[in-house]
């Protein structure tokens, strides 16, 4: 399910949204194919491996890729490439953490300042105003980012920083992609349902997270099912409820 992600993924669907023309869509659409299944593929392999490779030196590897995965790449190239190597797989990741992060301060300081605070309350704003304005978003939203994350390592040493990004992944996924889908692949979704699926979603992640998987009875079940699958499908409904509700002006018109 942590694939669905990608479809909901603010930096990833802000570039299907900046194509040119369908000529770009059509040649596009299969790069991003390709890479996915390269991507994805070469993931899979890597986790394959290194069960088998800890698991036959003795490690213990349900441990390892259960509650560290994230490390499991590192832990490979660690065992199995020389230093050189090993320095400069660890500037790679450092480099990808850093453009994704900086990819999403900037959609998402783009989302404050202009769909917004421009929209709703300063229309009047000129284009120095507005930067001026989301360079102090951008770094107060930095500053708040970094926060949160000492905060976590202090009072929850134990939930490192897979289990947040999992965690605000899960989050983006269940409110954003199912918008898409529904959006694409069904003429009756309306402004209303869009809204509500964007909320469920946004909610259920949290009530799934922290309230369903530590319930005695069924908790263990969400704890191995994780929150993605259930918040998806929950805003899935909630979209289709309350466009059927509220349904779009072009059918009432009709």
């Amino acid at each position: 399910m942590i694939g669905l992600g990608f479809l909901g993924s603010p930096q990833v669907y802000v570039r299907f949204m900046s194509i040119k023309s369908e000529m770009e869509i059509d040649k596009g659409k299969w790069v991003a194919i390709f890479f996915t299944l390269l991507t994805d593929a070469a993931a899979v392999s890597i986790g394959v491996l290194a069960r088998i490779f800890f698991t036959e030196s003795g490690q213990d590897a349900e441990m390892i890729l259960g509650t560290g995965g994230a490390d499991v790449l590192g832990m490979m190239a660690e065992n199995f490439l020389p230093t050189l190597l090993v320095a400069i797989y660890i500037a790679i990741v450092l480099s990808a953490i850093m453009s994704t992060i900086d990819s999403l301060l900037v959609v998402a300081s783009s989302a404050i300042v202009r769909d917004f605070y421009q929209k709703i309350f300063r229309p009047d704003l000129e284009n120095n105003q507005l930067t001026k304005i989301s360079r102090w978003v951008t770094l107060i939203m930095a500053l708040l980012a970094l926060g949160l994350a000492m905060l976590i390592a202090v009072t929850a040493p134990d939930r490192q920083v897979f289990w947040v990004i999992i965690f605000g992944w899960s989050g983006i996924a269940a409110s954003f992609c199912p918008v898409i889908i529904l959006s694409l692949f069904w003429k009756g979704y309306s402004e209303q349902g869009a809204i509500a699926s964007m909320m469920a979603g946004f909610l259920s992640v949290s009530i799934f997270k922290f309230y369903f998987q530590a319930l005695e009875s069924v908790g263990k079940y969400f704890v191995e099912l994780d929150v993605l699958a259930p918040s998806f499908l929950v805003a899935m409904v909630f979209g289709f409820i309350f466009s059927k509700i509220y349904p779009p002006k072009s059918e009432l018109n009709a």
